[in-house]
């Protein structure tokens, strides 16, 4: 029995060592990683951004939003005076408190960690200052969601949590989300710091490994091995099976007749006169009813399923408007995918449609940017070969995921959405925000329109911006096409005026 003791004895004491040796690996690995990220955003066209802080955000917004281009991670970069914000390569002038972001030191770099920005309050960032001069410095605000990618990586090596920490502003775990600095899941485990940044990184050993590492040097080894190996499978299983599962049930709703389109009006914000729709796809299947699209065209446009769903509503929406409707001149707004236009036969798809068109509908490609578009020869390709056969282009969610200043100097876009966030906070921070993507969209030729109107104080005040045009269920909610223009008057015109 005294043997027996000892042996668990060890074995415990064999498995803890381990555990914290795996933990200490996998928290230097993140810093690492972490540094090599940093070290990146400082480095990349370092001379030439550090010259800009002090002079005019007139003279020098264009040339920062160019830099701005060649530097990763990053969701902006800030021109900093008096220790205040007053250039953005993503929004040109602004006037924010460096303070709002973090306490810089007196000279040298300062990072930290900000649960959001002036305008995306809810994504977290790390604020990085770089001070250039008595009163001048560079703001780099880099995306939290690059570092929690990079933090993930240690989840795959068998952390439970992994939790980057800067001291007195917050921790950042490997989710995205924001945590106290003092908090116990930042204060576990094993860390490691970084010896040229003011970061560290706390690990917590997944219970798996945990488990696996006091069996392997206890009496049951073999067993403990084969439970870890089946966990393992199990959590495969679990991570994968359900995307499976969704897109094969979009795949037979498609082929069943599941899906349907809805149809929300873009209204002229002056006189209340519809200038088009939005073709918006819904779902409805027989035992869950109604699937929010947030949830399945998150999977379907990383699948090869893509293609399918995007011909169906081209196709269904140019054939509903063309023959149910009698609004005209009219614009009809699909919803494309980046990856749309990196496939053969997506233009082909796309002119087939546009074709069929009557001559006083316009066909406006809406790209959602859930995914980066990447600029190179065959996009632009594709931009220029529809444009040339009168379709249109509209940016959608202007300001969120991927969308910002740099996208619209990059693609030849025809209209600007600007997100409905901002207009929902139109009468706080939201008017100058709006009123400065207005000025940037009529720079490039663009139009505007706001998404998510709602009342008519924000319809007024987007009127008195000179906003063109509006969305959003002040108007109409979206509606099946039998019922798209059903309390609408028409005009002599012929145009449609929503009451």
């Amino acid at each position: 029995m005294c043997v027996i003791a000892t042996a668990v004895i060890w074995g415990k004491q064999a498995g803890d060592e381990s555990v914290r040796e795996r933990e200490s690996l996998i928290a230097r690995d993140m810093v690492v990683s972490i540094d090599r990220i940093l070290d990146n955003v400082v480095t990349r066209r370092r001379v030439e951004l550090r010259s800009l802080p002090g002079q005019s955000c007139a003279l020098v917004a264009y040339r920062l939003a160019e830099l701005k281009t060649y530097v990763h991670y990053v969701r902006a970069i800030d021109l900093v005076g008096h220790r205040r914000l007053y250039c953005s390569s993503a929004l040109g002038p602004i006037d924010v408190p460096l303070l709002d972001y973090l306490q810089p030191a007196p000279s040298g770099i300062t990072i930290g960690l900000a649960a959001g920005t002036f305008n995306q309050p809810d994504t977290p960032v790390m604020p990085l200052y770089v001070s250039t001069g008595p009163d001048t410095g560079l703001l780099y605000v880099v995306e939290a969601a690059y570092l929690a990618d990079a933090l993930a990586h240690g989840v795959r090596y068998e952390a439970d949590h992994v939790v980057l920490v800067v001291s007195n502003t917050g921790a950042l775990n490997n989710s995205g989300n924001m945590i106290p600095a003092d908090s116990a899941a930042a204060r576990q485990g094993t860390r490691a710091s970084s010896t040229r940044w003011a970061f560290s990184i706390a690990v917590v050993a997944a219970p798996e490994f945990v488990s696996h590492a006091h069996w392997k040097y206890g009496l049951l080894a073999g067993a403990a091995a084969l439970l870890v190996n089946l966990l393992i499978a199990a959590a495969w299983l679990i991570a994968f099976a359900p995307r499976r599962l969704m897109l094969a049930a979009v795949r037979r709703g498609l082929k069943q007749g599941q899906l349907h389109l809805a149809y929300q009006p873009i209204v002229e914000i002056a006189t209340r006169r519809i200038a088009g729709v939005e073709a918006l796809i819904r779902w409805t299947h027989p035992k869950w009813g109604p699937v929010n699209p947030g949830v399945f065209m998150v999977e379907v446009e990383r699948s090869s399923l893509l293609p399918r769903i995007t011909r169906f509503a081209l196709e269904r929406a140019s054939d509903e408007i063309a023959h149910k409707t009698k609004v005209r001149p009219l614009r009809l707004a699909v919803n494309i995918a980046p990856m749309d236009l990196e496939r053969d036969g997506f233009v082909a798809d796309v002119l087939a449609v546009n074709q069929k068109l009557p001559d006083d509908i316009t066909l406006v490609l809406e790209l959602t940017e859930r995914l980066l578009l990447q600029k190179h020869p065959r996009t632009e390709a594709i931009f220029q070969r529809l444009k040339a056969h009168g379709v249109k282009f509209a940016i959608d969610d202007f300001g969120t995921q991927h969308s910002n200043l740099d996208l619209l100097g990059r693609f030849p876009f025809d209209y600007v959405k600007i997100d409905g966030q901002f207009v929902r906070q139109i009468d706080k921070k939201g008017y100058e925000l709006i009123r400065a993507i207005a000025g940037v969209a009529k720079h490039y030729g663009m139009e505007v329109i706001a998404e998510g109107v709602e009342t008519a104080a924000q319809h007024e005040a987007l009127r008195s911006l000179g906003i063109p045009f509006g969305q959003g269920y002040f108007y109409q909610r979206p509606v099946p096409v039998s019922a798209l223009f059903v309390d609408a008057d028409t005009t002599a015109q012929g145009a449609s005026v929503v009451p």
